[in-house]
This record gives structure tokens, C-alpha cells and sequence, in this order.
């Protein structure tokens, strides 16, 4: 298996670019799919209003999720420009021209190689022509790294501090279908007057549950392990990182503070700050050491379970966009999505569970 022609394959702009463009469809076709099954499949008299529920919360979430990625528009006014800047398919394609043309005037190349370069102005190569494409790091070629930066996306050495800038985009771009998803929950509950304290009290808590464990605090570990990195190599510890080796250096700080340490800190706030909050409980003022009883008392309300590490998909996506892999970026609407729509439910692993 050729893994870097994969790679480079899977990067082409003009594939991402038909990504995006899919990816609403995608979004909202499985969004209405799923709202009917889980409508269908609630006992007879409760189909109204799980209905009214699933319609509510599924269209903000799924709203929410697609405007912070790819923007909103009214007319030909951009009122939100989106957090996943894709470029149109026909201005890759005339990308592609403009460096294809100026290779093939500057290079003598072989015909099969000829050939599969001139596919790319017409849209995406296929893997064989990727392959052909490839055969070109085994000579010496004027223009090669523009002709590759074109037809693939070029990869960026991002230094800590634009980790952190990055970083700080993603969680925003998590962060908004997650709050949507409240909001949304809190307005069904109020449409189909089922509304009480403990139900808002959910959805907050599993907002900040799916925020911080699935979403931020995984964005913290990756950018504070790129840092930590940087500052070994600056100081001549370690060697230039690889982007293989960096996309291990990101996954290492995501599990450590994002899989391992978010849900703890998730499920503390929930229960130290939030029931009290909605639940008119006074903790006690001795602090954390005397609340804090293991494991078992922490994670009575909200266990993590299997679909929690499945959403942590998204955190090998940021992984891969902060390494410089950029064709996942426009599906992260689609994992963002899961998170707002357990918020907007309030759940806590199905144990009363006030839908």
C-alpha cells in the first residue's frame, strides 16, 4: 500500500471542495433519517412530542454545525463567513490550469506522466494518476513544489503559537452545534411543555460534557503537546518533528488531556457547580479533596461509554488539519453535529433521561 499517494490523493483541493459541497446534504439527510427512527421507535403517546423534540433540536444543531464551518449568506451578503475556508471547485480547476500549463512548459516529461498531470485540469485524479504524479520526487524537475502545492494541499509547518490559533478555531467550530443543541433542547422543552429545572440542568451539564471531554480540552492536549515539542526541539532535546511524527505528538496530548482528563473535568463542573446551581444544593466549603469520593461517585450520572470515544473521531481529525492533512476538515460538521444533538437531549447515558 502506497500510504503518501493515499495521502496526496485524498488531499486534492478539488476533492475537498466536492466534500464540502456534499456534506450539507449529507448532514441533513442522515439528521431527518435518524429524527424519524428514534420519533418511530417511542411508545405511541409520546410520538408527538418526541417528534416536535427531534425536529427542534436536530434543525438547530444541524443549522448551527454547517453555518460555523461553511458560512451564512443572505443575497450576495456574507454575514458569517465560516470557520472552513474551502475554495470553489472552479477556481481549484483554474488553479490547476495555470500550475499544469507552466509545468509542462518548463519539463520534458514521459507521456504516462504527461498524461495523468493533464487530467488534474479537468477535476480530481484518480489514486493511478496520483501515483504517475508522484514518480516525479525520483528526478529533478523545475517547479515541481508549486506544481505539488497546487494539485495537493500544501502542507503548512504551523509553529505554537498558530497551533493555538488553530486550536482555538476548531473548539469554536464545536462549540456552536453544542450550544445550539442546548438551546434547541431548552425551546422543544418549552414548545411541548415539558419544561423543569432538572431537564435544563441536563442539557447544560451534557453540553459542558460533550464540550470539554469530546471537543476543547482535546484541542488543549494536541496544541499543548505541539508546544511542549517545539520548546524540546528549540532547545536541541529532539530533532524536527515529521508530520507523521507530529500527528503522534498531537494524538499523544489529545488522549492524555482530552480522553483521560476531559470527562473528569466535565463531570466535576456537572456535579460541583452545576447541580448545585439548578438544584438549590449548598456544597460544602471544604473544597475538593472532601466532595471528591472516586471514580464511582463522579461518574454515577455521566459513565463514559463507547459512542464517547467514537466522537472522539473528530479529535484525529484536528490532529490531521493541525499536521496539515486538510481532507477531513469539512466533515467535522458531521461529528460536531452527535455532540450538539446529545445536548439538546440532556443525556445521561438513558438513566432518566427527561426527553
Amino acid at each position: 500500500m502506497n500510504v503518501s499517494a493515499i495521502g496526496k490523493f485524498l488531499d486534492q483541493p478539488i476533492l475537498i471542495a466536492k466534500l464540502k459541497q456534499q456534506t450539507p446534504k449529507i448532514l441533513i439527510g442522515a439528521a431527518f433519517a435518524y429524527g424519524a427512527y428514534d420519533t418511530m421507535k417511542a411508545p405511541k403517546e409520546e410520538r408527538k412530542n418526541r417528534g416536535i423534540k427531534n425536529a427542534v433540536v436536530l434543525s438547530t444543531v444541524a443549522a448551527t454545525s454547517l453555518i460555523s464551518a461553511f458560512g451564512l449568506r443572505a443575497g450576495k451578503k456574507q454575514i458569517f463567513q465560516g470557520l472552513v475556508n474551502v475554495k470553489k471547485p472552479e477556481n481549484i480547476i483554474e488553479d490547476n490550469i495555470f500550475a499544469v500549463d507552466k509545468f509542462l512548459k518548463n519539463n520534458n516529461l514521459d507521456n504516462s506522466i504527461k498524461k495523468a498531470i493533464n487530467k488534474a485540469k479537468n477535476g480530481a485524479l484518480s489514486l493511478k494518476d496520483t501515483k504517475e504524479i508522484l514518480k516525479l520526487n525520483n528526478g529533478d524537475y523545475k517547479g515541481r513544489e508549486e506544481l505539488f502545492d497546487t494539485l495537493f494541499s500544501k502542507k503548512e509547518d504551523l509553529s505554537a503559537k498558530e497551533i493555538f490559533k488553530e486550536t482555538g478555531r476548531l473548539s469554536v467550530l464545536g462549540l456552536m452545534p453544542v450550544a445550539g443543541g442546548v438551546l434547541g433542547g431548552i425551546a422543544a422543552d418549552k414548545i411541548t411543555d415539558e419544561d423543569c429545572p432538572k431537564s435544563t440542568s441536563n442539557k447544560i451539564k451534557e453540553g459542558a460534557y460533550q464540550f470539554l471531554a469530546n471537543i476543547f480540552m482535546c484541542n488543549v492536549g494536541a496544541a499543548g503537546a505541539l508546544f511542549a515539542a517545539e520548546r524540546l526541539q528549540k532547545a536541541g532535546k529532539i530533532k524536527a518533528l515529521s508530520p507523521i511524527g507530529k500527528l503522534g505528538v498531537i494524538m499523544g496530548g489529545i488522549f492524555v488531556t482530552g480522553i483521560m482528563g476531559g470527562s473528569f473535568v466535565a463531570n466535576w463542573i456537572g456535579k460541583h457547580i452545576l447541580d448545585p446551581i439548578f438544584d438549590g444544593k449548598k456544597q460544602e466549603k471544604s473544597g475538593f479533596n472532601k466532595n471528591f469520593t472516586g471514580h464511582k461517585d463522579l461518574y454515577e450520572e455521566r459513565k463514559p461509554e463507547l459512542l464517547d470515544m467514537a466522537l472522539h473521531t473528530d479529535d484525529i481529525a484536528t490532529a490531521g488539519v493541525l499536521s496539515g492533512f486538510k481532507w477531513i476538515e469539512p466533515m467535522l460538521p458531521l461529528m460536531y453535529t452527535i455532540s450538539g444533538y446529545r445536548a439538546g437531549i440532556g443525556y445521561r447515558n438513558g438513566e432518566n433521561n427527561p426527553r
